[in-house]
């Protein structure tokens, strides 16, 4: 699948500091196969579940059969 130019300079900014993932918290980015979407933010004082949902929709985890 072909990246836009657009996304393509969002996906990996490489510099001395490190590897910059997203450029703001309006980019969208997605791991593992998972759609892109924004920063997720979880509550001003978070939940277990809050940041096990976030971390989900990013894509970075996913929850095992019972």
């Amino acid at each position: 699948m072909a990246l836009s130019n657009d996304t393509q300079a969002a996906a990996a900014q490489e510099t001395a500091d490190g590897t910059l993932v997203g450029r703001n918290s309006t980019s969208k980015v997605g791991f593992y196969g998972t759609t892109p979407t924004v920063r997720p933010q979880v509550a001003a004082t978070p939940t277990a579940q809050g940041i096990v949902d976030a971390l989900k929709a990013l894509g970075l985890i996913t929850q095992a059969d019972s």
